[in-house]
């Protein structure tokens, strides 16, 4: 028997879904103004107007690189109250270039989500923090994808 996905699953498929698509107004919309944006190198708050100008510029970024849609192979949600689910995500990131085998890695993110209200529908859900666990562009340094 299937178990039914919970709002906060569905919000992550949608985000990923509008991800692969290049979705920058969706993308940039589930995020908080501002929000944290946290990573190996500190955290600072982010205000979404200079989230929306650095987002296309990633993705020409990663489009060069030859980066394919990300897949979410990994998601645990825990509720911290009735509003608030801290989850822990992996995402599979491939990598196809001219002349050189396919590369995939794994990274991990862990998100602060606001669900608001009780029956707040899962495309208006929050992000208030943004918490990566690697420095991706020295693994793609490291992983001779990017160079430096």
């Amino acid at each position: 028997m299937t178990q039914a996905k919970t709002p906060v699953r569905q919000f992550f498929d949608l985000y990923a879904s509008e991800t692969a698509q290049g979705d920058m107004h969706a993308i940039v919309s589930h995020f908080a103004d501002p929000f944290l944006s946290a990573g190996p190198s500190g955290a600072q708050s982010v205000r979404v107007d200079d989230f929306a100008d650095a987002v296309p510029k990633r993705k020409a970024l990663f489009d060069r690189l030859g980066s394919q849609p990300a897949q979410l192979v990994g998601f645990r949600e825990a509720p911290l109250d009735s509003r608030y689910v801290l989850v822990r995500t992996s995402w599979r990131m491939s990598f196809v270039r001219e002349n050189t085998p396919e590369q995939e890695l794994d990274v991990e993110s862990t998100f602060l989500i606001d669900t608001g209200p009780p029956q707040t529908d899962p495309t208006d859900f929050k992000i208030l923090l943004y918490l990566t666990h690697q420095d991706l562009m020295q693994i793609l340094r490291d992983l001779k994808i990017l160079q430096s």
